[in-house]
């Protein structure tokens, strides 16, 4: 048995290792909110340290020749069409296989099945991320919202969009990717809501307009009253309330604020200049 001396130095090489940062551990992950019971989460996955994380449940574009090779490990009828019987054959492998049910191919589905030309599709989405991460603000005293690799939502995701309805931009980046503050202000407001998830208001911005943050993961820990400052954390990417893929959803609002009487207006130039990309959105 072990003397008290003895164990006491092995407490004590323990703690050292601790404080100094403990084994590492290798692989990091982020998750989405998935639809079904039980079902697995989002994966991200990156082909080198280096490079930027990349979802492997988004949908992928497939040559004609792709899509029988998938049709093949799917068991239905190989006529190169993403149809609803393959649709349907697609969401039966993958719940088989314990994959996100999209019925869509999908890095993870292509991977599940072994075929060869899923990674160069990987690298694909690798590389398209890398270019999508925004750079420094050129505009003093503001910074982009999102700090990580995103792309533009389309169209349909603008301010004004679904006949006027949609009040501001939506912007896609991997779930778990942070959110920051896009200049000083202070919190007005932080809850949750069944269509706009968790989300955060700031106000007394530089441009006197309320900013909005919609769809984050978690609830902020900032408190309202808090002041924040370009930068400052509001939380991260997520999929709650009604969104339907990883997004932040991001509104200007005149005064005298959001819903107080203000207006909202579109922020497309203000998130292109801060994005340090020009004309991205």
């Amino acid at each position: 048995m072990p003397t008290r001396t003895a164990r006491r130095a092995t407490l004590f090489s323990v703690l050292i290792l601790l404080a100094a940062g403990g084994p590492a551990t290798s692989g990091a992950s982020a998750s989405a909110a998935s639809g079904g019971g039980g079902a697995p989460a989002t994966a991200l996955v990156s082909s080198d340290s280096a490079a930027p994380a990349v979802s492997e449940t988004q949908t992928v574009k497939l040559t004609r020749s792709q899509v029988k090779s998938v049709q093949r490990r799917a068991n239905v009828r190989a006529d190169g069409a993403l149809g609803s019987k393959t649709r349907t054959a697609l969401k039966r492998y993958q719940s088989k296989k314990r994959l996100v049910r999209t019925g869509r191919p999908n890095l993870q589905t292509l991977k599940a099945m072994r075929l060869a030309f899923a990674e160069k599709i990987e690298q694909k989405l690798v590389a398209k991320q890398r270019t999508a991460v925004s750079s420094p603000s050129t505009v003093a005293g503001y910074a982009f919202p999102i700090q990580g690799a995103w792309s533009p939502g389309g169209s349909a995701t603008g301010f004004g969009a679904r006949s006027g309805a949609h009040q501001g931009v939506d912007l896609l980046s991997a779930c778990g990717t942070p959110v920051v503050a896009a200049s000083s202000g202070t919190v007005k407001t932080n809850t949750r809501q069944s269509a706009a998830g968790n989300y955060v208001v700031v106000t007394d911005t530089p441009s006197g307009e309320d900013q909005v943050y919609m769809h984050l993961g978690v609830r902020s820990a900032l408190e309202v009253g808090a002041r924040v400052d370009p930068g400052t954390t509001i939380g991260q990417i997520g999929k709650t309330g009604n969104a339907t893929a990883c997004l932040l959803h991001f509104e200007l609002w005149g005064a005298p604020g959001w819903y107080e009487g203000g207006k909202p207006r579109d922020p497309r130039a203000e998130l292109e200049a801060w994005s340090g990309r020009g004309s991205a959105l």
